[in-house]
């Protein structure tokens, strides 16, 4: 207890003993004018090093400035570099280029419209300030307040001193001038209290100023670098990995898209060329045989008409001819009998006058014997009776021999007629068949046209659809199904032109009976002819206007004859046309034969089959590719993904 008590005495005889230094009168002015020293060097300290911080940012600031654009200071980075090391190792110099290192592993070159932009993945913020910097106050804010306290210290230990100078002794009581003493002594010492802190006010507003001058030129420096510096955010980072995946996808879909080209490109050119091909080699010789056959069986049906055609025409103008002939045979024998009628008529009245003559002469010699008187009256009368009579016979016999010469003459007329008009339907009947030929091989050569362009318009019908099976041969599996009804409906529709094509036959043979009815106007106008024969057979025995009658009736009988050996032939023709017309309606309908369609739908199945495979071994081949690229870039994905989590985490530290 004394050992604390003697320690606790000696505390304060040393505190009384330094508080007796300050009882002086010059000691607070002493103080004072220490303080204002104090505060002049503490000034001069701290704008003195607030000025190297803020010329070292400055000349940074300044090495930003002097490259206007983004990709000037991307280009120049180095030389930036290399002028900023050269500041220095110590001072605000040396902790500025410290800070520049720093914030230079921060920036990420990044390229765009061909060039190499390089942009900060961190704030410039974050490395130039005062703080991270070391160019805050630090111990300088705390001098003001030590302004103020040693102001207040000394000020008590002098209010100490006096009041221990005042302690009057035991017994004795303080009086005034000891008050008074007491006063002044502290009046004085509240001087050293004043200026220190009139010292903090000053420093504090010297600290003040410093500090903003420090914080403008490091926000000034980092709005520099931001200026011309592109930050790299977060979002930014997000937007970024989200285009990529979004090119990745599209690179991918591409990527599916050509694989899909590629294995589609045989299957819509090289399979159909195959199949095509295929199908033209394996048809070629069908169609060949099909037009052959056709073209020889038109042929040989169209020889076969004409043909018959003629030899039925030539057979009933040979007829007709004949009869003709047999008819002007009859006429000159009806004309020789009427010769030899006339013949003997005419001796029947040379007779007939000679014995007239003699008559005449015994009723001449009579009269002459009565009547001797009169004879010459008589004699002149039997002259004149005997020259007309003479006169008669001889116009008897001229008219009959004219007659003779007129039934002789039209006789050979008819004859020569029969003639001409057998001629003549020769003539036509060789011109009609000629005609008819000339027209059935033209027919024939159109027929072969028409199944040429019958087996090309075959052949692209059969094309088409393959060439629509290509395009499709990117659809799925139920077009191709669809695709296959199309080729049944197909083959419905041939099997149709197939039973058409049996119709056709039905009409072609219709209209052979009708080219077979049609010949009985031959006959027909040959019984007529037959009739008019007879007839003019039985009139040419009367007289002869009734022979020129039935020549004239015979003349339009042939005229009518050949008129309807003109109809017959037209509407041959007709038929002939109608039969052609018919046959290339039956040409245009026949497109295929059932097993032509058999072979072409089991060449088809054939063909899908190998399409099916092809296809499904093709959408394998892509299934697997697609595996093996998932797998090759999952790994990337997932180390993508680990990139973007850790992101947030990217902030490179700073030297403080």
């Amino acid at each position: 207890m004394d050992l604390i008590t003697s320690a606790g005495i000696l505390v304060r005889n040393v505190v009384l003993a330094a508080a007796s230094l300050l009882r002086q009168d010059f000691v607070p002015g002493l103080v004072s004018l220490a303080l204002m020293i104090v505060l002049v060097f503490c000034a001069l300290r701290f704008v003195l090093s607030m000025r190297s911080r803020v010329v070292a940012l400055n000349r940074v600031a300044k090495e930003i400035t002097s490259h206007r654009t983004a990709a000037e200071l991307s280009a120049r980075i180095t030389d930036v570099d290399r002028n900023i090391a050269r500041f220095g190792t110590s001072g605000a110099k040396a902790r500025v280029a410290a800070a520049w290192r720093e914030f230079r592993e921060t920036l990420v070159p990044h390229e765009e419209a061909g060039q190499v932009i390089l942009r900060n993945s961190v704030r410039p913020s974050a490395f130039f300030n005062i703080e991270d910097l070391g160019f805050s106050a630090g111990f300088w804010r705390y001098v003001p307040s030590l302004f103020v306290s040693v102001g207040l210290l000394l000020t008590f230990l002098g209010l100490v001193a006096a009041l221990q100078s005042i302690v009057p002794a035991k017994g004795e009581v303080i009086g005034n001038d000891q008050l008074s003493i007491l006063l002044s002594v502290a009046s004085a010492k509240f001087i050293m209290s004043l200026t220190g802190l009139l010292c903090s006010i000053l420093f504090t507003l010297v600290l003040r100023i410093g500090t903003v001058r420090a914080e403008a030129a490091s926000h000034n420096l980092a709005n520099e670098i931001e200026g011309r510096l592109s930050f790299i955010s977060l979002e930014y980072l997000a937007i970024e990995q989200l285009s990529a995946v979004r090119e990745q996808r599209e690179h991918f879909r591409r990527i599916g898209l050509e694989l899909v080209a590629e294995l589609g490109r045989p299957l819509r050119e090289d399979i159909p060329r195959a199949i095509s091909s295929g199908i033209e080699t394996a048809m070629a010789p069908l169609l060949a045989q099909v037009g052959k056959a056709g073209t020889e069986g038109v042929g040989a049906l169209v020889q076969d008409l004409s043909s018959r055609f003629t030899s039925d025409v030539s057979q009933a103008l040979s007829a007709a001819s004949s009869r003709l002939s047999e008819a002007g045979d009859r006429i000159a024998q009806l004309s020789e009998r009427m010769d030899s009628s006339s013949t003997r008529v005419g001796q029947e009245l040379d007779s007939a006058v000679s014995r007239i003559a003699k008559s005449m002469e015994g009723i001449q010699s009579t009269l002459i014997q009565s009547a001797e008187n009169t004879g010459s009256v008589f004699s002149e009368g039997a002259e004149k009776l005997l020259t007309v009579m003479n006169r008669t016979l001889e116009s008897i016999q001229e008219n009959t021999s004219t007659g003779a010469q007129a039934l002789s003459s039209a006789a050979a007329d008819l004859k020569q007629a029969g003639e001409t008009f057998r001629h003549q339907m020769d003539e036509a009947a060789r011109g009609g068949g000629d005609v008819a030929r000339a027209r059935i091989e033209e027919a024939g050569v159109r027929i072969a046209g028409l199944t040429g362009e019958l087996t090309s318009q075959v052949g692209q019908q059969l094309m088409s659809p393959l060439v629509e099976i290509a395009a499709r041969m990117q659809e799925v599996a139920n077009q191709v199904a669809g695709a296959s009804t199309d080729f049944r409906k197909l083959s419905d529709g041939v099997r149709s032109g197939a039973d058409a094509t049996i119709e056709a036959a039905g009409a072609f043979r219709s209209a052979s009976r009708d080219l077979v009815d049609a010949s009985s106007p031959v006959r027909e106008t040959t019984e007529r002819m037959e009739g008019s024969l007879r007839q003019l057979s039985d009139l040419s025995r009367n007289v002869a206007s009734t022979v020129t009658r039935s020549a004239e009736a015979t003349a339009r009988s042939a005229a009518d004859a050949l008129a309807a050996a003109q109809v017959v032939l037209t509407n041959k023709a007709q038929a002939v046309e109608a039969t052609l017309d018919g046959i290339s309606v039956m040409l245009d309908r026949l497109r295929g034969q059932g097993d032509r369609i058999d072979d072409i739908d089991v060449k088809l199945g054939k063909a899908f089959d190998a399409y099916t495979r092809q296809v499904a071994g093709a959408v394998d081949g892509m299934r697997h590719h697609v595996q093996e690229l998932q797998e090759r870039l999952a790994p990337a994905l997932d180390t993508l993904q680990i990139i973007v989590d850790q992101a947030e985490q990217f902030a490179p530290q700073s030297v403080r």
